[in-house]
């Protein structure tokens, strides 16, 4: 058996480790550990991200795939332009081509998988904490002037 292509990243006090063996693709890192077989994986694709550790990272690799009957997904941070990086994603579009979603746009690949952007999720939960905020103040607000 061919030694696994394996691509680290480190940022921070956190350390990723993919390996892709022939019929595997495994991460391990803090909250970060999955163990998928290729057969299984349903659809992957690289979206910017960006990093507030001085360019640790500068993308993330989204993976989705079949588990159990459910779909999964995960999202981890990489450096998309390590050498290493590419290299490993190209071995694993070439274990999977049919899988690949790198010649879409990431919005439009990550809409495909049935992932939301973390951009998207950042605005929901932003707007989620205002309406939250806004709601409380309201009934403060009411409680208040029925009091009076």
């Amino acid at each position: 058996m061919p030694e696994p292509i394996t691509y680290t990243l480190s940022y921070g006090a956190t350390k990723l480790n993919l390996a892709l063996t022939d019929d595997r693709f495994v991460s391990k890192g803090s909250m970060q550990n999955v163990d998928i077989p290729l057969s299984a994986l349903r659809h992957f694709c690289v979206a910017p991200a960006k990093s507030d550790l001085g360019g640790a990272y500068d993308s993330e690799l989204v993976l989705s795939w079949d588990e159990a009957g459910k779909a999964k997904s995960k999202k981890l941070y990489v450096r998309n332009t390590d050498v290493s990086f590419k290299q490993f994603l190209s071995a694993l579009e070439q274990r999977r081509p049919e899988a690949s979603l790198l010649r879409l746009d990431p919005a439009a690949a990550q809409k495909q998988m049935g992932v939301t952007s973390t951009k998207k999720l950042a605005w929901i939960i932003t707007l989620s904490l205002v309406a939250i905020i806004l709601l409380a103040a309201l009934v403060v607000g009411l409680s208040s002037g029925s009091g009076s």
